[in-house]
């Protein structure tokens, strides 16, 4: 049987094109790749689903690729990686090109979803982690962390314990990838404020949008904000909502240890600003 082994010289590109085939027929040239959730569910999790998801978390993906090749910590074989909120698996559907499979972790809150991307042939180490549990991971034992869509949805508390964490487990020059709100958002809270509600989730932000508005300068002044939204089962409002994050805050909070490389707030690019800090 073909292993992924033979495939580990393609290109991002053509891996990418190889993951989208598999939406269809879970073999492509011999090698059995893993399944997919429901589209309904995968939109649940990322907002899309098939290709569109996969294309998605394919330039997030590369981005890190890039910055951890730019600054001297390049993914790939002698590399271990994890998936922080790993939800049906489709980052780690991209590591596993790049990354032996023994070296692939995935976490998240949600049980029924990593007993989802189990059952669908997610490659890795698929875990499930507490809210202000610990990572079942050695001490500086991780060269590349991927939390796409996350730290989005954490209070202070919260953001805090697993910065720590990361402090722990990451090796140094380790890479940590994250999604942030950016100010753009929390101007579009604010804007719902009298408006008819598009949708349930409009809805919902729209309960927040006095708020938001009074916290544009809490903002400008690098403090994490923090709306209690919730997000259903596993999470409750005091551990899951929106959290809007500006790179002053990660460059303070997560300092020494950790230094901003890059920062991107181009919603043309990422709908949330994309950050990737290294490990000193």
């Amino acid at each position: 049987m073909i292993t992924i082994e033979a495939f580990r010289h393609c290109s991002d590109s053509e891996w990418l094109d190889m993951l989208v085939e598999s939406v269809r027929n879970p073999l492509v040239s011999g090698l059995k790749f893993p399944s997919f959730p429901l589209e309904a569910l995968q939109s649940l999790f990322v907002g899309s689903a098939n290709e569109d998801a996969l294309r998605e978390a394919h330039n997030f993906y590369a981005l890190m690729k890039q910055a951890a090749r730019q600054h001297g910590k390049p993914i790939g074989r002698n590399s271990s990686f994890l998936d922080f909120g790993t939800g049906w698996g489709r980052f780690l559907r991209f590591a596993w090109k790049d990354v032996p499979e023994e070296q692939l972790f995935g976490v998240d809150i949600d049980p029924d979803v990593i007993a989802l991307a189990r059952s669908n042939g997610v490659p890795g180490k698929l875990s499930v982690i507490d809210p202000f549990g610990a990572l079942e991971l050695p001490d500086a034992s991780i060269d590349a962390i991927l939390a796409y869509s996350v730290f989005t949805h954490l209070p202070e508390r919260v953001h805090l314990h697993w910065m720590s964490e990361f402090k722990r487990v990451t090796r140094p020059g380790a890479i940590v990838a994250l999604t942030v709100e950016p100010r753009r958002f929390l101007e579009f809270v604010a804007s719902l404020e009298g408006k008819v509600p598009e949708s349930g989730w409009h809805a919902g932000l729209q309960r927040f949008s006095a708020e938001a508005r009074g916290r544009l300068a809490d903002f400008d002044a690098g403090q994490l904000i923090y709306l209690p939204t919730g997000g259903g089962d596993h999470r409750a409002a005091e551990i899951y909502g929106d959290a809007i994050c500006p790179i002053q805050y990660l460059k303070d909070k997560w300092a020494p240890e950790f230094a901003a490389r890059v920062h991107i707030d181009d919603a043309s690019r990422f709908w949330q600003a994309a950050v990737v800090m290294q490990r000193l």
